[in-house]
């Protein structure tokens, strides 16, 4: 269709020649602001790629960022089923609110997000199985409690909405970090962190368990609670920040090598985000002792022989405890997981 056909098919009526206008952000999803179209508005929107406006207030047309240059680039136009609304979904460059917010949208007035969390939580782990697993480290005694769980193993599958509200409380708590990239290893932390990068809106680097021998490769030796091997770190460079995403940290091994390797490289982690940690084994102390680096997870997670887990939220919030099937294992170097 052409810009014309395109304005003829909207519907100006019932708003006395205006259409509401929703602006999306393309990579996010994140609603940067709402505003209104007349025709005129909407012809420039769909002839420059630019988002135009009608203001009510000043009575005149006006291009988003004309003044600030936080212009916002058009990589989509819908209209709504009765085409009386547009949705534009754009590229921002810089803040959207006059307020020098991200998004026009910061007033909350109600959220259920942790009381959903809880309970989406509470379900997830009621699956769960403690496996006692041969240990490899010192700071698990003879036995390694495992617990197969759908956040780091993905056994059952989580359902996306608790992916989500997880990946919420990380960037809660990366909040006011300044990085470049994330760095994620491959296999059980990529579900939550590449969510993460993607709402963060920076590109993730994967730590990758096969080695490419290509350029700028830096190995890892690690060695976590149960599990030894090598990653091979690719798509870093020297001078960058970055932020590491796990699912889990337990004993901080696997951390506190990928770290080190890092840093030799001239590759600064300024922060380290997991899903889960089970502070019984102190990882999280062990890496902010070797490395500088604090880690942060959502979840803190105890286990007893019996089969009872603790689970806890980070900031206390909320807490409860559960009962689960326990198994005996035995599995070679290198099978499972640092849970």
């Amino acid at each position: 269709m052409s810009v014309e056909e395109i304005i003829e098919s909207v519907n100006f009526d019932k708003m006395g020649g205006l259409v509401p206008a929703v602006v999306q952000d393309a990579v996010t999803g994140m609603v940067r602001m709402v505003g209104f179209m007349n025709r005129e508005a909407l012809s420039l929107t769909l002839r420059t790629g630019l988002v135009h406006f009608y203001s009510r207030t000043m009575k005149r047309i006006w291009m988003k960022g004309e003044t600030s240059g936080n212009v916002l680039r058009v990589i989509e136009v819908v209209l709504d089923c009765d085409r009386d609304a547009v949705l534009v979904k754009a590229d921002p460059v810089g803040p959207t609110c006059h307020t020098g917010k991200v998004s026009c949208f910061f007033n909350g007035v109600l959220s259920r997000r942790g009381n959903m969390l809880q309970e989406l939580v509470k379900d997830a782990f009621s699956k769960a199985v403690i496996q006692k697993r041969k240990c490899f480290r010192k700071e698990c005694g003879d036995r390694y409690l495992y617990v197969v769980n759908p956040f780091t193993d993905n056994i059952p599958p989580p359902s996306p909405l608790l992916i989500s509200l997880v990946v919420d409380e990380m960037l809660e708590q990366a909040s006011g970090l300044e990085f470049d990239k994330v760095v994620v290893p491959e296999a059980l932390g990529l579900p939550f962190g590449s969510v993460f990068a993607y709402r963060a809106e920076k590109p993730l680097a994967v730590i990758r368990k096969r080695r490419y021998g290509l350029p700028g490769e830096i190995g890892v030796s690690y060695a976590s609670g149960y599990e030894v091997g090598m990653y091979y770190i690719y798509g870093v460079e020297r001078g960058e920040k970055v932020v590491l995403v796990d699912d889990a940290v337990s004993t901080g091994g696997t951390l506190v090598s990928t770290i080190k390797a890092l840093g030799e490289a001239g590759v600064e982690v300024v922060g380290a985000l997991a899903v889960i940690s089970k502070p019984q084994y102190g990882g999280e102390v062990k890496v902010l002792e070797e490395t500088g680096v604090p880690v942060k997870s959502v979840l803190k997670v105890y286990v007893w022989d019996d089969g009872t887990l603790a689970v806890e939220k980070w900031d206390g919030s909320w807490s409860f405890r559960l009962k689960v099937p326990v198994m005996e294992v035995e599995l070679g170097d290198n099978e499972g997981r640092k849970l």
